[in-house]
């Protein structure tokens, strides 16, 4: 069983959100050689951006809440509001040094884990090809690319897809490409995972 993950793949583990045990899990299944797991090099890359925009946009929100604290706290009634709003500015403050680790430790796991496919000409080429195919947005079609290129040239037999991404990838013309090599599509990671534990 081979199974093909990407950028959302990485951030479910870096923001332990609500699908993340399933995705440490798939990837134990990997470590333990149950599964193949392979990613596109530029799904490891991807990430980064993804962080560094929300960082941005909580020190935006943190710079205004802390004026806004600031005079409100010159008034009597809300001298207390300071030491209320605390916990909240600090989580603000903190949240991006501990998605950055976060998102460090989900990429070394893949890095061990998973086969890393590369970012080259043909890709790119075949991106731009996609993206024109299936009307994606051309990151959509970068991590598409590589996934079909390997289902062609290593033709692992039973593989799955997995993108919360459904708006881009749950589209009748890639399910039906990816269906062409056997390969089926989710966008749930718990359901992805059921599927895999069936098969192993």
């Amino acid at each position: 069983m081979t199974v093909y993950v990407e950028s959302n793949f990485v951030l479910e583990q870096t923001l332990q959100q609500e699908q993340c045990e399933a995705c440490d899990e798939i990837l134990r299944l990997a470590v333990s050689g149950a599964i193949s797991l392979v990613i596109p090099a530029f799904s490891l890359a991807e990430p980064h951006q993804a962080l560094a925009l929300k960082a941005k946009a909580r020190n935006r929100l943190r710079n205004e809440v802390e004026n806004q604290i600031s005079e409100l706290g010159r008034s009597r009634q809300y001298s207390g509001v300071h030491e209320e709003s605390r916990a909240f500015v600090s989580a603000l403050a903190k949240s991006a040094d501990q998605e950055q680790d976060g998102l460090e430790h989900a990429i070394e796991g893949l890095i061990r884990a998973a086969e890393i496919v590369p970012l080259d000409a043909g890709i790119l080429t075949d991106g731009s090809e996609a993206q024109a195919a299936f009307g994606m947005s051309g990151q959509d079609a970068i991590v598409l690319a590589p996934v079909l290129r390997h289902l062609q040239q290593v033709a692992p037999g039973e593989s799955c897809f997995l993108s919360r991404n459904s708006r881009d990838f749950d589209e009748p013309g890639v399910k039906e490409r990816l269906d062409q090599f056997g390969c089926r599509y989710f966008a749930n990671f718990d359901h992805a995972l059921q599927y895999i534990l069936a098969r192993v």
